[in-house]
């Protein structure tokens, strides 16, 4: 458990690394990974989460969005609509995988719409936890 648990730590930091150096970005929770899970809960400034874990989805990269059981917080930080985009990481992932995400993230950030593209369009390939 302490290696998955070291691996989990890494990749987190590697995401949070990257996810950080993305303009208009805000990253909830602890900056340090060993204060946090291997999720990494976000917004991306005047998009709506839904939207986004849409985009990131159609990109080959799983994410969600919602509340995720924290609602709570969400009004706590004064989120309108009360939710925020996720990305997490588990022993199956690897540091390729974490850049595929960012590079995805950092796509949709400039984008200026979002196309909604066929029921039948591939899903995603990239399998985050």
């Amino acid at each position: 458990m302490e290696r998955i648990s070291s691996w989990n730590q890494q990749l987190t930091s590697r995401a949070l690394d990257g996810l950080e150096a993305i303009g208009g970005i805000t990253i909830y929770g602890p900056r340090d990974p060993a204060r946090r899970t291997s999720l990494v809960a976000f917004n991306l400034a005047g998009r709506d989460p839904v939207a986004v874990a849409e985009a990131l989805n159609r990109a080959g990269v799983e994410s969600r969005a919602g509340c995720h059981c924290a609602t709570l917080a969400h009004h706590a930080l004064g989120l309108k609509p009360p939710a925020s985009c996720r990305l997490s990481f588990y022993l199956y992932n690897t540091p390729d995988d974490v850049d595929q995400a960012v590079a995805a993230v950092a796509a949709v950030t400039r984008r200026t719409h979002f196309r909604l593209l066929p029921a039948e369009y591939p899903r995603s390939r990239l399998r985050l936890r």
